[in-house]
C-alpha cells in the first residue's frame, strides 16, 4: 500500500521548517541545562535499562486516556467514576514521559529536533485538553469532560504520528551498534 501523500508533505514541510530553528534552540538550551548531571541524563535516556525509556514511559498515559475513552463510550455512572481516574493518572503519568523525551530530543539532528519539537508541542495541547476534561468531570461536567477527553485523544493521537515519524522514518534514538545512543554524551 503506498504511503499516503498528504501525510508525506505534512512531515516533509515540519523537517523543512526552519522558522522553528529559534524555538528550538532555546528549549533545547534549557533542556541541557537542566538536566546536567551526567547521572540523571543517562538513567533518563535509559541507559541503565538498555535502551531508551520515553517509548514505554508514553505507554501510561496512552492506556489510561484509551482506557477512558473506551469507558466513556460505554456510559454509566461507576464508568464515568473510573473514566475520570484514568485521565487523572494519564495526567500524572505525562510529566515524566515528557522529560525522558525532552532529554533525548535534546540530542538530535536539526530535522529531527524540528519534528521533535512539533511533536511535543502538539502533544502539550492534548496534555492541556486532558487537564480540561479532568477538571470539567471532576466538576461533574462528564458530557463536557468526555468532548475534551475525545478531543485530547485526537490531538495525542496526531502526536504519537509524529513521534512514530520521528522514531521510524527519521530514525531518532537509533544507533548503529545496538548501545543506548545517548551513552557517551556530553
Amino acid at each position: 500500500m503506498p504511503e499516503i501523500r498528504a501525510l508525506r508533505r505534512m512531515t516533509d514541510a515540519i523537517e523543512d521548517a526552519s522558522v522553528l530553528d529559534k524555538a528550538v534552540a532555546f528549549d533545547r538550551a534549557v533542556v541541557r541545562a537542566t538536566a546536567r548531571p551526567r547521572a540523571l541524563r543517562q538513567l533518563l535516556h535509559g541507559v541503565p535499562f538498555g535502551h531508551p525509556i520515553h517509548p514505554l514511559m508514553v505507554q501510561v498515559p496512552l492506556g489510561t486516556w484509551i482506557s477512558a475513552a473506551v469507558l466513556d463510550l460505554l456510559g454509566g455512572k461507576g464508568n464515568a467514576k473510573a473514566a475520570t481516574t484514568l485521565v487523572g493518572v494519564g495526567l500524572a503519568s505525562a510529566g515524566s514521559a515528557s522529560v525522558a523525551g525532552y532529554v533525548d530530543w535534546a540530542e538530535l539532528g536539526t530535522k529531527q529536533l524540528r519534528t521533535g519539537w512539533v511533536h511535543q508541542a502538539v502533544n502539550w495541547v492534548g496534555i492541556s485538553l486532558y487537564g480540561l476534561s479532568w477538571a470539567q468531570r471532576r466538576a461533574g461536567n462528564h458530557g463536557a469532560g468526555k468532548v475534551l477527553g475525545f478531543a485530547g485523544l485526537a490531538v495525542v493521537g496526531v502526536g504519537g504520528y509524529l513521534g512514530g515519524h520521528l522514531a521510524y522514518r527519521q530514525r531518532a534514538g537509533v544507533s548503529a551498534a545496538g548501545e543506548v545512543p545517548f551513552d557517551g554524551i556530553h
